[in-house]
């Protein structure tokens, strides 16, 4: 039973992704300290192919999906500019 004010958690929304590739790439955000980042390209929610980098030490593939879903909700956001040329 839910008390008067309460809120039920919305769910996750959910979407259908198919992950084109998984890379590593070396990166040297300082010198002589490479990191190694995962670059994670997929296409899904009827957006065009993105990717999203992920170091390897955080790479998880409970990591890669909440970092994909969540490129995806900023995506669906954003409105694409259109013109003539």
């Amino acid at each position: 039973m839910l008390r008067e004010g309460s809120k039920l958690a919305k769910p996750e929304p959910e979407f259908d992704v198919t992950v084109i590739s998984r890379d590593e790439v070396t990166t040297f955000p300082k010198i002589a300290q490479p990191v190694i980042i995962v670059q994670v390209t997929y296409v899904g929610a009827g957006l065009p192919p993105a990717t999203v980098f992920i170091e390897k030490d955080k790479y998880t593939p409970e990591f890669e999906r909440r970092t994909i879903r969540e490129d995806i909700q900023r995506r669906l956001k954003t409105k694409p500019e259109s013109f003539r040329v």
